[in-house]
C-alpha cells in the first residue's frame, strides 16, 4: 500500500477544516487499502454519513483520523480493520447522525478511539465496537454523551498499558454541552455494555461496575 499524505500542510499549520484532510469519501463510497502520513491535519472526512472505510492506517494522527458528519438516524459508517497512532485527542469523531460499526481495530497512544460530539448539539448517536486492541490509551476507548441519549455497545477489547496502569477507562460518559464534560465510567443497566473485554494484566471481565472517576 502507498503512503498519502499532504505536501502543502503540516499539522501544525492552519485551521482544522475539510479542506485540510487526506481523503474525503463520498456517501456511499469506500476509501480501501491505504496509509496516511503525518502531514495533514485531517485525515479521512465523510461529511455525509454512509461511508466505508476498511484497511486504511493513519501512522501518526493530528486532529482527528476519521470525521464522519451529516447523515439521518438510519446511516451507517462501518470502519474495518483499521489501525491509528499517536492521536492526542481523537481516533474517530461522530459529528454526525446515525451509526458507527468499528470492527478489528489497533490503536497505540490514543485520547480517545471514537467520540460522540459533544458539542453538537441533542443528536442521540451509536456506536459499535468490537475486536480492538489498545495501547495506552490517554482517556478511555470510546466516550459517549449521557444526556442526548448515546447508545454504546463493546465486545472483544483488549487493552494494554505499557505503564502498568489499571485504571482505564474503555467506556464513559460524557454531559454534552458547550463545554463537555466527563461523567465518568459507565455501570450495567444502562445502555453501554462490555462483554469479554481484557484489562491490561488480561483478566476477563463481563462488565464494568464502578461509576467514578
Amino acid at each position: 500500500m502507498e503512503r498519502s499524505r499532504r505536501s502543502d500542510i503540516m499539522c501544525y499549520e492552519g485551521e482544522v477544516q475539510k479542506d485540510t484532510a487526506v481523503f474525503l469519501v463520498e456517501a456511499g463510497d469506500t476509501l480501501k487499502n491505504a496509509i496516511i502520513g503525518k502531514n495533514q491535519k485531517e485525515g479521512v472526512h465523510c461529511d455525509d454519513h454512509e461511508c466505508t472505510i476498511e484497511n486504511v492506517w493513519w501512522d501518526d494522527v493530528c486532529e482527528d483520523a476519521l470525521s464522519i458528519k451529516g447523515g439521518t438516524a438510519s446511516s451507517v459508517t462501518t470502519v474495518t480493520n483499521c489501525g491509528a497512532r499517536y492521536a492526542s485527542d481523537k481516533v474517530v469523531q461522530h459529528n454526525g447522525y446515525g451509526t458507527v460499526k468499528i470492527s478489528g481495530f489497533f490503536a497505540q497512544e490514543f485520547g480517545k478511539l471514537y467520540r460522540s460530539c459533544g458539542t453538537c448539539g441533542d443528536i442521540p448517536r451509536t456506536v459499535t465496537v468490537e475486536n480492538v486492541y489498545a495501547i495506552d490509551p490517554l482517556v478511555s476507548v470510546v466516550t459517549v454523551n449521557k444526556n442526548y441519549n448515546d447508545q454504546a455497545k463493546l465486545s472483544n477489547i483488549h487493552v494494554k498499558t505499557t505503564s502498568g496502569n489499571k485504571d482505564v477507562k474503555v467506556c464513559q460518559w460524557s454531559q454534552g454541552s458547550k463545554t463537555p464534560s466527563n461523567l465518568g465510567r459507565r455501570s450495567v443497566g444502562h445502555p453501554v455494555s462490555v462483554l469479554g473485554q481484557r484489562h491490561p494484566h488480561q483478566q476477563r471481565v463481563t462488565s464494568l461496575i464502578d461509576d467514578g472517576e
